[in-house]
């Protein structure tokens, strides 16, 4: 053997031993595992490194239906995104069975969204495969199942799973009468179904209110415990008797109910997630036939709503696929028609879940603001101190697209820039995040997530009588920032609220 090739086997040796070098090798191939397993051929060690990156891909997986908004009645149901990729239903079973036994994936945590929306044949058939070919007979490696109980209402499986889980959710009611054990949960997800469901269930128990209370004593056990309690709102569900012209709104909840669970599951946080749209769109009514228990909602008139003896640590807000809610926080009441009354959230939040700390996240997603930053940062604020509120601190995330930071002068014809709303002051600290979205524009439809890359800059209102702090987080996203602005319209208004992002 010359020494030319002596070198070259030992170099190439090093490199096909060597795990970090071949996992950076494989870093640069398309990250849709699916178009690259002729790689395998390579060679063992490259084999073996492209199932390992895999297996470290798979531990969390997301399965859900995503379509293009504005064609939501024609919209396709032969595929699927897993962990955002594209996938048609057809190869669902070989994508799985390649995951269970080839690759030897340990999947830890698995979230399913609007799997509701596919063929009932196909759903169903997915619910399984997923018990069977992710989770596995003994659900060994799973901590987490979000969202599966959509498909089945709460089957067998699921409710045999949220044993091993340390974050379950969202409960349906024949899941939680299952719940006779012994458990801390990390989390745990309800619905405002289940708060209905749950006081109609004693109200059938019972002959009167005492009885009633009783009955719901005994349904919320305190062997079950979890550290945060993440609640799901529907925003838009209608009554039984809605057959033309429906009134979508949030439903009132039996108060009673929300109460008892936090107190006896000894709940320390909460997360509010409001929803535009679940498969829970029907309003259970049966119980507001009795003058039982309280109704409630968030976008009651916050006067209205009786202040909790609870305190809770922390109390986070996820509006990420909210309509309504987020439009009531960036419009005034007079704005929306009919007046959507989410002015009241936030009083609203602290009388049911008083807190000192409460963080949200305006969407980056779904409906994403576009129209003048100063008008809407304004707004924000007046809805966010409506109430002179005492000890609190509150942390707002608001992305934002590149329209809302300018404007045409219609009688010049020419782009201004807007400016930061009065009452904030910018703080030095710079942000940025990645966020997960898709364009699901109507000429292409939603054919990939995009990666994005948000900056971010902060803006601080601070009332020290009070001792309330508020730091609204501006997001916008850098591809829009480096191609949206040239340097003489920039020169020209060096105060507008873009320009900090320059500075």
């Amino acid at each position: 053997m010359s020494v030319t090739n002596a070198v070259l086997e030992i170099l190439h040796s090093k490199v096909f031993t060597n795990e970090h070098i071949l996992e950076n090798i494989l870093s640069y191939l398309c990250d849709d595992f699916k178009k690259n397993l002729n790689v395998r051929l390579v060679n063992k060690s490259i084999n073996n490194t492209f199932l390992r990156l895999i297996r470290r891909n798979h531990r969390t997986m997301k399965i859900e239906y995503a379509y293009d908004v504005e064609h939501v009645k024609t919209r396709e149901k032969d595929y699927i995104y897993i962990n955002y990729r594209k996938t048609n239903t057809h190869d669902v079973l070989g994508y799985f069975i390649f995951l269970n036994t080839v690759v030897g994936v340990k999947v830890e945590k698995i979230t399913t969204r609007r799997l509701w929306m596919l063929e009932n044949k196909f759903m169903l058939r997915l619910h399984d495969l997923i018990h069977s070919q992710l989770i596995g007979t003994n659900g060994t490696h799973i901590q987490s199942l979000i969202n599966l109980e959509e498909i089945c209402n709460g089957c067998e499986k699921c409710s045999n799973i949220a044993k091993k889980c340390l974050e379950y959710g969202p409960l349906r009611f024949s899941t939680l009468q299952t719940m006779t054990y012994s458990k801390n949960y990390k989390k745990l997800h309800v619905t405002d179904k289940l708060f209905e469901d749950i006081a109609e269930y004693c109200i059938s128990k019972s002959k009167n209110k005492e009885e009633c209370f009783k009955e719901l004593d005994n349904t919320i056990l305190s062997n079950i415990s979890c550290d945060k309690l993440a609640i799901w709102v529907n925003e838009s569900k209608v009554l039984p008797d809605e057959d033309t012209d429906p009134m979508f709104d949030h439903r009132h909840m039996p108060r009673e109910v929300i109460d008892i669970i936090l107190r006896k599951w000894n709940v320390k946080s909460l997360k509010l997630s409001m929803l535009h749209i679940t498969n829970e769109q029907m309003c259970c009514i049966e119980w507001l036939r009795y003058d039982y228990f309280i109704r409630v909602r968030l976008n009651d008139p916050y006067l209205k709503t009786k202040h909790s003896d609870l305190k809770f640590d922390h109390v986070e807000v996820s509006l990420s696929y909210s309509l309504d809610c987020v439009r009531g926080l960036g419009n005034l009441p007079l704005e929306t028609n009919p007046p959507a009354g989410y002015n009241n959230f936030i009083p609203n939040i602290r009388r049911m879940f008083p807190t000192d700390q409460i963080s949200m996240e305006l969407p980056h997603w779904y409906f994403v603001p576009r129209i003048d930053i100063e008008k809407k940062m304004s707004t924000i604020l007046q809805v966010v101190t409506m109430e002179q509120h005492q000890n609190l601190s509150l942390d707002i995330k608001f992305f934002v697209n590149i329209g809302i930071v300018k404007m045409l002068n219609e009688e010049t014809n020419k782009e201004e820039l807007l400016g930061i709303a009065s009452g904030y002051v910018l703080q030095e600290k710079r942000l940025h995040c990645f966020k997960k979205s898709s364009p699901f524009n109507a000429e292409h439809g939603p054919e990939v997530f995009l990666d994005n890359k948000w900056m971010g800059r902060r803006f601080q209102v601070e009332h020290a009588e009070n001792r309330f702090n508020f730091n609204l987080d501006v997001y916008i996203k850098e591809k829009e920032l480096e191609r949206g602005f040239n340097k003489k319209l920039l020169q020209k208004y060096p105060n507008s609220f873009v320009g900090h992002f320059f500075a």
